[in-house]
């Protein structure tokens, strides 16, 4: 975790996919032929801007990380967004990048999403198509604090077989702005739901401010790096296919201060106070059902 947790080994490169008429950036080792790559969704608000430490960080360690901005205003589209997902690692996968030194292995590809954009990750992973957008085979999904967002949420997630990591905090695991827990519960193929001890979905967020010129990038810098280096390792075994990395897909595994819930016997969960208002009453804990 520590050593995930600093940049990789490869020296980056930056470039826009406005070049290619997609608006979004992308980024990728300098070098590299036949790399993994993954494509990263936003959340509310927010666009790719506010992931270039993270998306720089994913390229450090050999991936090409591409991400694209459509469906960052207000009225917004979960399966838009997927569809733009897709799109942007069908793209990255035909054309060269990097000066032609760097291409793309179409059987290593990825799919991470915070926020509204890890439901747009999940929905870009199922096997039905999104706005005539077929679905690539996908080798590893990161939702990192997914947020509800349509019905067509979780009917996906029962189709997605590609493995999961669903990262939440530690008193989120199901609340008015935090599906964490239903998420996971839902999807079909093997998934590991881990917690942060302190922290929430915009902590993860970067902020470009004078603190930037000395390496600041604004957001929380502990979850920063819990959550680059879980998703790194969990990428690296799962898109990457590199061996040494199986503990991050291990719910058995201990992984620096993140937790992991037991999936068929959840903790009892504190219902926050706006979930009270609408008459919601807390998650009993239960054994799933085999």
């Amino acid at each position: 975790m520590t050593e995930l947790s600093r940049r990789g080994p490869h020296k980056v490169l930056r470039g826009d996919l406005g070049i290619v008429g997609m608006r979004g950036q992308v980024f990728t080792p300098a070098t590299g032929r036949r790399l993994p790559a993954i494509a990263l969704g936003h959340a509310w608000l927010a666009d790719s801007r506010r992931y270039r430490d993270l998306l720089y960080h994913f390229a450090s360690w050999g991936f090409v990380a591409v991400a694209p901005d459509g469906n960052s205003g207000v009225l917004v589209s979960d399966t838009g967004l997927a569809a733009d997902l897709r799109g942007a690692l069908g793209l990255v996968s035909r054309v060269a990048l990097g000066f032609g030194a760097v291409t793309v292995d179409p059987d290593r590809l990825g799919l991470v999403g915070h926020g509204f954009g890890a439901a747009a990750a999940v929905l870009a992973a199922s096997g039905q198509q999104v706005q005539g957008q077929h679905a690539p085979e996908v080798s590893g999904v990161a939702a990192l604090f997914p947020a509800p967002t349509t019905s067509v949420l979780l009917p996906a997630a029962g189709l997605v077989t590609a493995p999961g990591l669903v990262v939440a905090g530690a008193g989120e695991l199901r609340t008015v702005d935090s599906n964490a827990l239903t998420l996971a519960t839902a999807y079909a193929g093997d998934v590991v739901l881990r917690t942060v001890p302190k922290g929430n979905a915009k902590d993860l967020l970067e902020r470009r401010t004078v603190n930037s010129l000395i390496g600041m990038n604004g957001s929380d810098r502990a979850l920063h790096g819990l959550i680059r280096a879980v998703t790194t390792g969990f990428l690296l075994h799962t898109v990457a296919g590199d061996t040494e990395y199986q503990a991050f897909t291990d719910p058995s595994a201990t992984l620096g201060k993140l937790g992991v819930i037991d999936l068929d016997d959840p903790p009892a969960q504190a219902v926050d106070p706006v979930s009270r208002l609408l008459g919601a009453k807390s998650r009993k804990r239960r054994t799933r059902k085999r």
